[in-house]
């Protein structure tokens, strides 16, 4: 994890230029469908900001600037999320193995195991729905919207 950590530092001012240059212009107000059809995206790679979430049926806006984390997600199996909170900047490295069709595990340092998450993209590729892949008492989704294409990396974070 530290040879992780120590990767992740040297990617990070990419990673800052990205979000400098890619979060112009978004639309907070944009409005979620209800559509359950998932698209086949034409990649997950990429940076994605938390834009609202949808809990049983109902979008909400995020409001909150800390709770509207920046997700890299990298073809390599890393990842990171960013957060820019009144205490400060946090940032998460994390990593992510297929498990089957849409269902994917993320691990980061705050978890004991790693958590399987279903992402899907009824809207298309520009909207991402994260979403607990076992069953819930309530169907809750945070939705990202893309803001940036990454290329592939070689190396590790």
């Amino acid at each position: 994890m530290q040879s992780l950590k120590k990767g992740f530092l040297t990617l990070a001012p990419l990673f800052l230029l990205l979000l400098v240059t890619a979060c112009s212009g978004e639309d907070d107000n944009t409005m979620a469908g209800t559509d359950k059809t998932s698209q086949q995206p034409a990649s997950i790679f990429g940076v994605w900001k938390a834009t609202g979430t949808m809990y049983d049926g109902v979008y909400t806006p995020i409001a909150d600037e800390c709770q509207r984390e920046i997700f890299l997600i990298q073809q390599d199996g890393t990842g990171a999320f960013r957060k820019n909170c009144p205490d400060g900047t946090h940032i998460q490295a994390l990593t992510w193995t297929q498990v089957e069709g849409d269902v994917y595990a993320i691990d980061t340092e705050s978890t004991y195991w790693p958590v399987n998450y279903k992402l899907t993209f009824p809207e298309g590729n520009n909207k991402m729905y994260f979403t607990y892949a076992n069953p819930q008492p309530h169907e809750f989704s945070k939705i990202y919207e893309k803001i940036a294409e990454v290329e592939a990396q070689s190396s590790t974070l």
